[in-house]
């Protein structure tokens, strides 16, 4: 008997989806905070810097638990929604699937992410060996070095400094430029299984559409500050 798609798909959505969107809001306004940052230090328009830098660290601590949370390890004792996990129920249920439903597009991501030509031909051919070659190639992106050298910084960061506060020194989280990789890994494989179970549109030329979403509150935070700063320039009684 065929799985359920709503159950893969709560794996995704769920998991991946939402740790994305997480991890990138939490982004945005980090950068959007910096871009404000000498408007909201300034004493005419308040001086608004120590709260904004709390939030600054509230929002750094949610990008971290967001992408750690996608390269989590697999425990069978306490699955969670992370890549290895939703490719590891991929490759179990292989021969249980749902149906691919938008070839055509399927097809196109695939080529923008280099799959092998006899692997994307599995897809209108022989769907359970299709859903194994998907497991492998992107499996083999979580399993390369520099992928695991950022997550092995991005986990001990995580363990050691915020979830737990242990006394070491020298610690070190990968870099916005490592953990932006990692989101983008994370955004291919999405990108292929709406299009291969659920008919689902989350990347289209290489674009992930919600990170228009992520970056929605950044925007309101600029109409904020400029508010702000207006306020502050009025002359008293204007």
């Amino acid at each position: 008997m065929a799985i359920t798609r709503d159950e893969l798909e709560d794996l995704v959505k769920h998991g991946l989806v939402s740790d994305i969107f997480k991890m990138e809001r939490a982004y945005y306004l980090l950068i959007a905070i910096g871009e404000h940052a000498s408007t909201v230090n300034d004493p005419q328009y308040g001086n608004f810097g120590e709260l904004f830098g709390t939030f600054q660290e509230a929002l750094q601590t949610e990008a971290v638990l967001a992408a750690a949370r996608l390269y989590d390890r697999t425990s069978s004792k306490y699955p969670t929604r992370c890549i290895l996990g939703v490719l590891d129920f991929l490759e179990k249920n292989r021969d249980q699937l749902p149906p691919i439903r938008e070839i055509y597009n399927l097809e196109l991501a695939l080529r923008a992410l280099d799959f092998r030509n006899k692997d994307i031909e599995l897809a209108s051919t022989n769907e359970p060996e299709f859903a194994l070659a998907l497991v492998n190639h992107f499996r083999a992106i979580a399993n390369d070095s520099k992928t695991l050298n950022v997550g092995n910084a991005l986990k001990t960061l995580r363990d050691k400094n915020i979830a737990h506060n242990e006394r070491a020194s020298g610690i070190s989280g990968p870099t916005w430029g490592g953990l932006r990789q990692l989101i983008d890994n994370a955004k291919s494989l999405v990108g292929v299984l709406g299009w291969a179970y659920f008919s689902t549109a989350y990347v289209i030329n290489g674009e992930y559409l919600l990170t228009s979403d992520a970056q929605s509150p950044s925007r309101a935070l600029g109409r904020l500050v400029s508010r702000l700063s207006n306020q502050g320039t009025k002359k008293p009684g204007t």
